[in-house]
């Protein structure tokens, strides 16, 4: 039986990560696997400041994207009660007119536990 890999930190709460492209095993279109960013933040991160900072990693990383000719990048924000999941749907939408979102692969996130942004030129 293979045991996944949890990323905690020592206060017990998810580390925020990224995986570069060559890290990930989710395929982009060129070839290339696309950038993971996680949205998790650890415990003790709470209260109405913290969806807005999630928010600007995710125009952060999704400009960096961009810039870099990527042509996807993954979100992982859990499934929760979706608030963050909508949010950054609703973010890309409103200011990036060249992407698309839809859900990532339930095998590897879980049920709305993902979101891949795709950028097209």
């Amino acid at each position: 039986m293979k045991r996944r890999r949890n990323s905690r930190n020592a206060q017990g709460g998810r580390q925020a990560g990224v995986s570069g492209p060559g890290n990930s095993s989710s395929p982009g279109s060129s070839g290339r696997a696309a950038r993971e960013v996680d949205l998790h933040l650890p415990s003790g991160h709470t209260g109405p400041e913290t969806l807005d900072r999630q928010l600007a990693r995710v125009r952060g990383e999704l400009n960096s994207a961009m810039r870099a000719g990527e042509k996807e990048i993954i979100f992982i924000h859990g499934a929760g009660s979706g608030r963050l999941r909508e949010a950054l749907r609703a973010v890309v939408a409103a200011g990036y007119p060249s992407c698309t979102c839809h859900d990532a692969p339930f095998a590897r996130y879980g049920y709305n536990g993902a979101t891949i942004v795709t950028i097209r030129k």
